[in-house]
């Protein structure tokens, strides 16, 4: 497998981020939790797993979200400006709508 570099990188992620909060607020939605409660929910929950993907570190390692273009390439970013963590409430708004 290859890995590089690519510019849709945070398009994909930013994508990953609404499928994520659609399945959380499927989930709460299952367990009957009223709606604004589990908008509260997702945007947090969303906000902080963003974060840790953003600015987090477990045991000396960033965690990064890396993509397979189906063809054996592995797309990631290396430049950590990616701030997905600025998308979090934006895309649960989108979920919610």
């Amino acid at each position: 497998m290859k890995a590089k570099v690519n510019e849709s990188y945070e398009d994909l992620a930013i994508e990953w981020q609404f499928e994520l909060i659609k399945i959380l607020k499927e989930n709460l939605r299952k367990n009957n939790i009223d709606v604004k409660t589990a908008k509260e929910i997702c945007g947090d929950f969303a906000f902080d797993l963003s974060m840790l993907q953003d600015q987090g570190e477990i045991k000396n390692h960033n965690p990064i979200i890396c993509f397979d273009d189906l063809n054996g390439n592995l797309i990631y970013n290396s430049n950590e400006d990616i701030n997905l963590h600025e998308y979090a409430f934006g895309n649960t708004d989108l979920a919610f709508e």
